[in-house]
């Protein structure tokens, strides 16, 4: 238990990578979506982004895991991820919360803005930051509403000197706590062109080959496999072999999908060799697998 509330687990037999989830760039001058619903489900994965992911809590509770780090969360709470920090959140109760979120490069939009002391702010952002996961909004309120404004503000000009100063804050909030590493590996920089591609194709239903991963990286097979290794903490075909079961079972329990389709949606032309993939990665065949958790 974590502060009354049950703690988030993927109720997994064999434990499953950190996946990178390409999230797309938001324009601070473009229209604000409506609020998204957190599954209620335990099929959320730790994953991670190249980005600054900014998010509001608007109704519902649950849970946000961030690099080891469990934080309770509940309607007005704000969250803070920075790029490759590797986290999950999933609502707790009978409803889903709701949340705004927003994905921005900071530094390439107050450039655009005609910011100053970019150098400076730069620097803050990889070496200054402590503070990450749901602020303590009694604890941080200015961090907590800077956080709010860009979100959720309709005007441009207001969300970027919030930005601003929401990197200004949390720098001197950050002095006295131990500072996170947010830096890429080299690996990580050479790798983000396959680990892109290997999204691309499961949205295309085919299982991504490695080959291709090389080329889209311009790295020969053994650098590439050394890199992801490196990287990842796993072979790339592993990792491939992860992500078609991350999304056939996400498939499983919110559609309705048959079964041989699932697999033909990762990329299994052979639907027994599916369900034997299945099997060892969540214990039980996939008709099981639904029957029992969806």
């Amino acid at each position: 238990m974590f502060g009354g509330r049950k703690t988030m687990r993927n109720r997994l037999n064999s434990p499953l990578p950190s996946f990178f989830a390409p999230a797309p760039e938001a324009l601070l001058s473009a229209p604000r979506p409506g609020p998204h619903p957190l599954e209620v489900y335990d099929i959320t994965y730790l994953h991670f982004h190249d980005n600054l992911e900014l998010g509001v809590c608007v109704s519902g509770q649950g849970a946000c895991q961030v690099e080891g780090v469990l934080y309770p969360f509940a309607a007005g709470d704000v969250q803070i991820i920075f790029p490759f920090q590797s986290h999950l959140s999933r609502s707790e109760g009978a409803r889903q919360s709701r949340w705004f979120w927003l994905n921005i490069d900071p530094m390439r939009l107050l450039a655009a803005w005609g910011a100053p002391g970019l150098a400076r702010l730069e620097r803050l952002l990889h070496t200054g930051m402590g503070l990450c996961g749901i602020i303590d909004g009694a604890r941080y309120p200015l961090i907590r509403e800077l956080v709010a404004r860009v979100v959720l503000s309709g005007g441009e000009q207001r969300r970027l000197s919030c930005l601003y100063a929401l990197i200004e804050e949390l720098a001197a909030e950050s002095q006295a706590l131990p500072k996170l590493s947010l830096r890429p590996s080299r690996q990580f920089v050479q790798l983000s062109p396959a680990l892109e591609r290997v999204q691309a194709c499961l949205d295309e239903g085919r299982a991504p080959r490695v080959d291709e991963l090389c080329r889209a990286c311009a790295l020969s097979p053994a650098a590439f496999r050394r890199a992801f290794q490196l990287a990842m903490g796993q072979p790339p075909q592993q990792y491939i072999l992860a992500c078609q079961m991350k999304k056939a079972q996400r498939l499983l329990l919110l559609t309705d999908t048959s079964i041989a389709q699932i697999a033909q949606d990762v990329g299994y032309q052979d639907v027994s060799g599916f369900n034997r993939q299945f099997l060892r990665a969540f214990g039980l065949p996939p008709r099981e697998y639904r029957a029992r958790q969806g």
